[in-house]
């Protein structure tokens, strides 16, 4: 990997990915990657929000192929617009297997693209296993060892118990191992709000409200607030 740490929304695609189909799983929400890729826009100082939940770009252009997409969709509206735009446009464009999120994962050889046509779509297939055992690695030390997230991870585990993805993302761990994921998680994201880990790195109520995003679903036109 060009970079140690995945991005938030890198880290979504590695578990919503189906090892044997190369695609999403059904269960699979993109909205979540795009709520995700605001996280990373925020991680990368490239945007701002302020407290009436608007985003801003700093001028500071990510160096990651997909942030730069997101980025460059922002610096190009000469009106300041919400989280919830933004998910809404980023939909559009990261929904898909061979989207955005995925060019650096590909690059760097983590994944292999193999290209759709008019019959099939776009597969992506897992070349090294590494970044992703390691993240489900993480995971399960938060959800079922019973540590401390840190503030990316405390936003991702809330994402995933909002797109009920926590059963994918320690799918390797025993079934009663699994359930009390699920109740880890779900006491995570609870107290996100309060989190001074989270309250440090990100604005508690902005972690909060993309969060709720994440499968809101909602189709958000251009010219939405």
């Amino acid at each position: 990997m060009s970079d140690s740490r995945l991005l938030m929304s890198e880290e979504i695609l590695l578990i919503a990915l189906d090892d044997e189909s190369g695609k999403t799983g059904f269960w699979y929400k993109p909205d979540t990657i795009s709520a995700a890729a605001v996280c990373d826009l925020v991680d990368a100082g490239a945007i701002t929000i302020d407290e009436k939940k608007k985003v801003r770009p700093t001028g500071g252009v990510p160096g990651h192929p997909g942030l730069r997409v997101a980025y460059e969709l922002v610096a190009a509206n000469d009106k300041e617009r919400s989280v919830s735009h933004w998910v809404g446009v980023f939909n559009g464009k990261f929904s898909k297997t061979d989207g955005p999120v995925s060019r650096r994962l590909v690059a760097d050889g983590v994944l292999s693209l193999e290209e759709g046509s008019l019959l099939r779509s776009a597969r992506l297939r897992e070349l090294d296993t590494g970044p992703e055992r390691e993240l489900r690695r993480r995971l399960a030390t938060v959800l079922v060892g019973g540590a401390e997230p840190d503030a990316h991870d405390a936003v991702l585990i809330s994402m995933l118990h909002t797109a009920d993805m926590i059963v994918a993302a320690i799918a390797g761990e025993e079934s009663a191992d699994r359930r009390a994921g699920g109740k880890r998680a779900k006491a995570i994201q609870k107290e996100l709000k309060n989190n001074p880990l989270v309250k440090a790195q990100y604005d508690a109520v902005i972690a909060a409200t993309i969060t709720s995003m994440a499968v809101a679903g909602a189709v958000i036109t251009a010219g939405s607030n």
